[in-house]
Order: C-alpha cells, then sequence, then structure tokens
C-alpha cells in the first residue's frame, strides 16, 4: 500500500489559479440570478453568494436540494444588479457527490489546496488549513496500516476503511495511533502540524478507492452542513 503512495512534490506551493463563480445578470433588470453548473449544489451556491441555504430554495420553490438540475435558473434573494461582489475560490472545488461519503478530517479549517494539477505535478488531495495542534479525526471508522514517516508527507497516518476506501493524513505535527489500531467515525489520530514538504500548518488529505486518488470533495459534506469549513479566496482579494 505505502509503495503505491505518490510523493507530494509541491505541497508547500499554494495555487494562484482561481476562478469567479459570477452570477448571470438579466440585463437592466433588479433581480440577480445564477445558472446552475454541472457539479454545483444548493450549499456550494448559497455560499458563494453568502446567503443560507434554506432561504435560496425558499425563494426558489424547491422542496429537496436534489431539485436543482444543470442550466436551471435560480433567483438569488436580497440583492440587486451590481450589489454582489463575486467571491473567488480555487479551481477543483465543485465536484460531483459520491454515494459513498465520510466526514471532514477537521472540525474547522480553510480549503487552501484543491484534488488536481498544481504546478504541472498531480496533487492527490486536498489542504486544509488549521492553527498547529488542531485534532485530526478519522474521517470513517477503520483500521491504521501505517502510522510514521514518509518522504514530503511528514508524520503520517493512513487509514483503511470498509469497501476498498483508503484515507490518508499528512503533515501532522503529531501521530497519536499506532499501525494495527482500529478508529472510530471521528476519533482523534493525530494533530496538525507542518511537517514534510509544507509552507504551514496543514492538513493534506487524500481518499483513495482501490489505490487510486479521488477529489475528497467528492466525498465530504458541503462546507454549507459544515459551518466551520470555508474556502480560502484569491490572494488580491
Amino acid at each position: 500500500m505505502l509503495g503505491a503512495l505518490v510523493v507530494l512534490s509541491a505541497c508547500g506551493q499554494r495555487s494562484e489559479s482561481a476562478r469567479v463563480l459570477g452570477p448571470s445578470s438579466s440585463g437592466n433588470q433588479a433581480a440577480l440570478t445564477h445558472t446552475v453548473a454541472p457539479g454545483e449544489t444548493i450549499y456550494h451556491i448559497a455560499h458563494v453568494y453568502g446567503i443560507s441555504s434554506e432561504r435560496l430554495m425558499a425563494v426558489n420553490h424547491l422542496s429537496d436540494p436534489r431539485e436543482l438540475r444543470v442550466g436551471q435558473v435560480l433567483l438569488i434573494p436580497g440583492a440587486g444588479r451590481g450589489a454582489y461582489t463575486a467571491a473567488p475560490i480555487a479551481e477543483g472545488w465543485f465536484a460531483p457527490k459520491a454515494a459513498r461519503q465520510f466526514s471532514w478530517p477537521v472540525a474547522a479549517g480553510q480549503l487552501s489546496s484543491p484534488f488536481g494539477m498544481r504546478n504541472g505535478v498531480m496533487h492527490d488531495g486536498i489542504d486544509i488549513d488549521a492553527p498547529e495542534g488542531t485534532p485530526i479525526r478519522a474521517a470513517d471508522a477503520g483500521t491504521v496500516i501505517f502510522a510514521g514517516r514518509q518522504r514530503g508527507y511528514g508524520n503520517l497516518v493512513i487509514l483503511e476503511h470498509r469497501d476498498g476506501y483508503v484515507t490518508v493524513y499528512g503533515h501532522n505535527e503529531r501521530n497519536l495511533v499506532r499501525q494495527g489500531e482500529t478508529v472510530a467515525r471521528g476519533e482523534t489520530i493525530a494533530q496538525m502540524g507542518a511537517t514534510g514538504r509544507a509552507s504551514g500548518p496543514n492538513l493534506h488529505f487524500e481518499v483513495r478507492y482501490n489505490n487510486r486518488p479521488q477529489n475528497p470533495i467528492s466525498y465530504l459534506p458541503d462546507p454549507g452542513i459544515s459551518p466551520g469549513i470555508t474556502f480560502a479566496r484569491n490572494s488580491a482579494d
């Protein structure tokens, strides 16, 4: 298992690429609208516009967030034309939801680097910034199959879950579990640090299925459900 892990070659660098999720305005009309793009959810859209998901659904007569469809035009409440300042959000934060869902490995933090190509190198997970010592929690029940140091990752914990899934937790200041231990979902397994190739305290978190890296965002609740999780702003913002 360990030999198949890709060593991070650029985890200490933050991606500068960002996109603006801007609304489509209906000409001179006062109402602000947003056209739903692939991978977007009610929670993502509400977060971008700084409103509650409940209010967004009520204004658009949606009783279930799963009713959202690509191409649907949503009315954005509480914002007239020109009143909205778009929130820069890094590329890659929006991904279709997988049937299997894990829990966030930290209670609060800022998503600073997404899954995907970064400076010409594949980034196999996501980075979550939080203060040093922040508790890192198991994203699901499982068995510790590695707890130690790994080049690039620093102090590293790897958990094996049912159905071929593995989660990876890197750059830890301190690992609190040992190989062979079983852990419960939400159990503290490490403390956040900046060991290995890291520019500051952060958690490098991966989800792997049959040893293939997956976009963790597909397997985690939306930030609207987890209010402690925020997106990093563009450095120019």
